[in-house]
């Protein structure tokens, strides 16, 4: 999974021989890939933005991991920083992963996941006052 070039820039772009391919680790990564990781990035910002927004105005957060920290702390950064680190490592190991059906199904899980999530945020933005 990590090598020593990783961190120098990578060595294989793709699996040598198609039979190998699941189940493969490469270093370098495709555009695909980076677009599929930055929209659940941007997704998962999102979120935290709408989340945010709707306790402000007197919503419930439902999550008791996250209500415990928002709770626990005087402002919203320890929370931005929970949800982003984790997204953030979550997304590293599945981009790392992504020759194993399992991460590829997951990526696909949380970039679905939050798209709909995304669209409950957006139909609860109309009954803000």
């Amino acid at each position: 999974m990590f090598s020593r070039f990783v961190l120098r820039g990578g060595r294989r772009r793709k699996v040598r021989r198609e039979e190998e391919r699941d189940g493969a680790f490469v270093d370098i990564h495709g555009a695909g890939v980076l677009l599929v990781v930055l929209s659940i990035v941007a997704l998962n910002l999102l979120d935290a933005f709408f989340t945010l927004l709707f306790l402000s105005h007197g919503g419930t957060e439902l999550n008791p991991a996250v209500q415990w920290v928002l709770d626990s702390t005087w402002h919203p950064w320890p929370f931005l920083l929970m949800k982003t680190v984790g997204i953030g490592i979550a997304c590293a190991f599945l981009m790392m992963a992504k020759h194993f059906r399992s991460a590829r199904v997951g990526m696909a899980f949380v970039l679905v996941g939050y798209a709909v999530l995304l669209g409950w945020h957006l139909t609860l933005l109309q009954y803000l006052p």
